[in-house]
């Protein structure tokens, strides 16, 4: 018989040494591969799966909770919500990266913080989850994850491409203005250089914004340039 999410442990202990599912689920490839131990010890099996109940449950979600969004606009905020960037935000909530397994080498290179890292184990986790609770009690317990970014992405301001999102504000509000992206500034070692982005509409500078890339610095500065305009993006 399932158990009941109501009754669900604490996290410290739901992820406890003595329960191995979702102790693997928390298992990074190269801890398993330090150990001498195949994949099937590491949490991309369950990642795999995870990834597929995820959208089950907010397409469940969408479709039953939102009746006034037609197709279109429930697969745009399905997409926004499957996310590696929403993801990531919900695996720090949770502190997923205290409690995942990771081995030295990747330790090393800040492993447990990885976005990569994070997302994939938090899927791994929802695999967990739904093969010890069963999919109701995972997308009652995915809904109390969710709750904030999903009010975010139904009213538009759950965003991660800020650069699209400006240059579609711009068409819309100012369809005359020509946007310019110019990196004036590098800063930093080689293995570590810091961008700094300027954004122009026609000749006038509105924003700048710094990255660990060119991408990342034009991404922070439409980042701004919306807010200066007093787009909202919550």
């Amino acid at each position: 018989m399932e158990k009941r999410a109501a009754n669900l442990p604490e996290l410290a202990e739901l992820f406890s040494e003595d329960n191995t599912l979702f102790q693997t689920a928390l298992t990074h490839s190269s801890w398993a591969f330090e150990r001498g131990l195949s994949k099937e010890y590491s949490n991309e099996r369950l990642e795999f799966l995870g990834d597929a109940i995820l959208e089950l449950c907010i397409s469940l979600a969408l479709y039953n909770l939102e009746p006034n969004l037609d197709e279109g606009r429930m697969t745009q905020i399905r997409s926004v919500l499957i996310r590696e960037e929403t993801l990531v935000l919900i695996a720090q909530d949770l502190h997923l990266g205290e409690y995942l397994r990771v081995g030295k080498g990747e330790a090393a290179s800040g492993g447990k913080e990885k976005p990569s890292n994070l997302a994939n184990a938090l899927e791994a986790v929802i695999a967990a989850f739904y093969l010890h609770y069963g999919l109701e009690d995972t997308s009652a317990w995915l809904r109390k994850l969710y709750k904030p970014y999903y009010r975010l992405a139904l009213e538009g301001k759950l965003i991660y491409d800020f650069k699209s999102t400006f240059q579609e504000y711009v068409q819309k509000e100012f369809p005359e203005q020509i946007i310019r992206y110019t990196i004036v500034h590098e800063e930093g070692p080689d293995h570590a250089r810091i961008f700094t982005s300027e954004l122009s509409l026609s000749d006038e500078v509105i924003a700048t914004g710094k990255g660990k890339s060119k991408k990342e610095a034009e991404q922070a500065a439409s980042k701004r340039a919306l807010e200066i305009l007093g787009k909202d993006i919550g």
